[in-house]
Order: C-alpha cells, then sequence, then structure tokens
C-alpha cells in the first residue's frame, strides 16, 4: 500500500539532512533494502527518496557501485561559479530598478531571518531562505528565462556548498555580506548591488572550494 506523502516527505527529508550533516559521507554505497529496513518502511517511498536525491544532485546511480552519495570536486564547483556569478550579477543589475518598497521591506526582512536562524543552528531553514533573498531580487528582473538559468545553476551549487557547509562559522561575513546587496538594491545603484553580489558568491566559492580540495 502507498504510504502517506507526508511519511514519504519524512523519508526524503530524512536522507536529505543526514547527507548534509555527514552521517552520509560523500561517497557511501547506499541500498534500498538496507535504508528500508532501518527507516522502517517499504522499498517504495526509499525508491521515491534516492531519485528525488539524484535530481538535487546529491546522489549519483553508477554502473559499477549502485547508488552513492555525491562526491564533490573543486573543479566542478569553479566551473559552475564560473557561470553562476555573471548570471546573477546581471540579474541583479536588471533587477534593481524595478524593486518597489515592498520588495525591498522583504528583502531585508530575509535578510534578517536568514541570520536569525543561522546563529541559532538551524542552518537549513537558513538556507532556504538565502534561496528566497536571492530569488527574490532575481525575478524583479523581469527575465524568466535568466531566471530559470539561474535556479537550476544554484540547485546544482547545492551539493558543494551544503555537502561542505561553512555557513555556521560565517554566519556574520554572510550578514554583512546580504545588507551590502540590500543598501545597493535600496540606494537604486544597479552596479553596485551587482558588484556586491559578485563579492558575496566569490567569498562563498573562496571558502568552499578548498574544503573540497581536501578531500577530492
Amino acid at each position: 500500500m502507498q504510504m502517506p506523502t507526508t511519511r514519504n516527505a519524512t523519508v526524503l527529508n530524512h536522507l536529505r539532512e543526514e547527507i548534509y550533516n555527514g552521517s552520509l559521507a560523500p561517497g557511501t554505497r547506499l541500498r534500498q533494502a538496507h535504508v528500508a529496513e532501518r527507516f522502517g518502511v517499504s522499498t517504495t517511498p526509499i525508491r521515491e527518496a534516492f531519485a528525488a536525491l539524484e535530481r538535487e544532485g546529491l546522489l549519483q546511480s553508477t554502473a559499477h557501485r549502485g547508488v552513492v552519495v555525491f562526491r564533490p570536486t573543486a573543479h566542478d564547483m569553479r566551473e559552475i561559479y564560473e557561470v553562476r556569478i555573471p548570471l546573477e550579477v546581471r540579474a541583479t543589475e536588471l533587477a534593481v530598478p524595478n524593486l518597489d518598497r515592498q520588495a525591498l521591506d522583504k528583502v531585508s526582512k530575509l535578510a534578517d531571518d536568514i541570520t536569525k536562524f543561522g546563529r541559532k543552528g538551524n542552518l537549513s531553514r537558513s538556507n532556504e531562505l538565502n534561496d528566497e533573498f536571492h530569488a527574490l531580487i532575481y525575478a524583479a528582473a523581469n527575465r524568466p528565462r535568466l531566471a530559470e538559468l539561474i535556479a537550476d545553476l544554484r540547485s546544482s551549487s547545492k551539493a558543494y556548498t551544503q555537502l561542505f557547509d561553512t555557513q555556521a562559522t560565517r554566519i556574520e561575513e554572510t550578514d554583512k555580506e546580504h545588507r551590502e546587496i540590500v543598501a545597493a538594491c535600496e540606494a537604486g545603484a544597479p552596479k553596485k548591488a551587482g558588484k556586491a553580489v559578485e563579492k558575496h558568491l566569490l567569498h562563498t566559492l573562496t571558502v568552499v572550494a578548498p574544503a573540497l580540495e581536501e578531500v577530492t
């Protein structure tokens, strides 16, 4: 019998969190039957969770080892950021003139909440709000294809930034970077806002890439 959707989501969320917090380390091989037994469920929700996590880039299917936890490389991350940075900078520049008071207030509130949850140690929620923060700005560019490209690249990047999450040690730095972005947006300065986004993304790259090199 098909499990309730909420139960399936619970299994998925548990597996995702175990990958993020390192309980399931990069390269770990996962077998449906073993995971199903551990959670006390049938293999159906496990199979669905594996498929969802593979779409998110957190799991990989290999011919020889089956399903394994994704092992990111610094080279691949740098390549993604080489594409991400100019796209996100351009989206920000296009967005700034279109951000009204309501949108600016929401962006500022999101910056507050990102820091609040980060200080509490709830990095999962902080990361979710971080995605909302950036997506809200880029949506104001009124370039749906550009926003879609950025969303896809940011989703791919999660397998790198969250498997080696350094946010817990740089909450205040991230807050400062977000404040610079918000301030430039409120000042109606597209180029300054774009530069602030570039600085923010480059900082993430320079922090996470060395961590990846240590394990690859």
